[in-house]
């Protein structure tokens, strides 16, 4: 079990109780927060990342290559932005994104071969690492109360994972040379979706947000796992604030005609969000 996996578990074990709670004690009377038909959210977070990547060529053997010995940042800031339409009373439509970039420089204590390119024991190095997720998902409301709405649905993500290594590298006692090696995977991959909504009185909400895959699609194959609590103050009419914890597990590989291209990495940290409804 990852990581992730565990977070993930604990993170809906509160929100269950959470939703224990505001049945019994939820003010008897609805905010009217369901009735919304556009909710627009962005936010924050600082979160923590332990990746590892990999890309394989037919003239070195496999090395798995951990972010953080390149000097890659263990926790950084990073952005989200989503956005919800109510369809119809029981369907709603969720579009969003996020991202997370860090870079770093290092002294590699070993050899090591990305995507055909090797960089011998003593290389200065500098490295970068992107992640970006697009998600678009179709939700229906399979329970609604005047205090608690709990969706399910299903829909697309899109991952756009990029590494870059380049240094320096030593040939002999007199000479060096630069390399450089890249790599992108964009990985357009299904996945189910649940959310779940709470009113616990007028001002105060809480919200789960939970997604999930794990299949093999054409030359992909690997694990997604996605939650966000919130717990929510509706400071007006329309406007919002939230503090929450969001965690993501990306573990996804892509066969290519030249070897195996493979992400894992795990990210997790507070968020804070601010939201518009109409």
């Amino acid at each position: 079990m990852t990581h992730a996996f565990k977070t993930l578990t604990i993170l809906t074990l509160i929100g269950f109780s959470a939703l224990t709670q505001a049945q019994s004690d939820a003010d008897s009377t609805s905010t009217g927060m369901f009735d919304r038909k556009h909710m627009l959210s962005v936010g924050m977070t600082r979160q923590s990342t332990s990746t590892s990547i990999s890309a394989t060529s037919e003239n070195f053997d496999p090395v798995i290559i951990d972010m953080d010995e390149l000097g890659v940042g263990e926790r950084d800031y990073s952005y989200f932005v989503d956005y919800r339409y109510r369809l119809k009373p029981k369907w709603s439509i969720f579009a969003g994104t996020y991202q997370f970039s860090g870079s770093g420089e290092s002294v590699t204590e070993r050899d090591i071969n990305y995507d055909g390119i090797e960089f011998t024991t003593g290389s200065e190095l500098s490295s970068e690492l992107n992640i970006d997720v697009y998600i678009l998902d179709i939700l229906y409301t399979v329970h609604r109360s005047e205090n608690v709405e709990i969706m399910f649905g299903g829909g697309i993500h899109a991952f756009d994972l990029g590494a870059e290594i380049s240094g320096s590298v030593r040939i002999d006692d007199q000479s060096s040379e630069v390399r450089r090696a890249s790599s992108t995977l964009l990985a357009p991959v299904p996945n189910l979706r649940g959310a779940a909504t709470w009113s616990l009185s007028d001002k105060f909400g809480v919200s789960l947000v939970a997604g999930w895959l794990s299949a093999d699609v054409n030359e992909y194959s690997g694990d997604f796992v996605y939650g966000h609590l919130r717990g929510h103050y509706q400071i007006s009419d329309r406007f919002g604030a939230s503090l929450g914890y969001q965690i993501t597990n990306i573990d996804i590989s892509q066969q290519r005609s030249r070897g195996e291209l493979a992400f894992d990495t795990d990210l997790d940290g507070p968020t804070l969000t601010l939201t518009y409804s109409f």
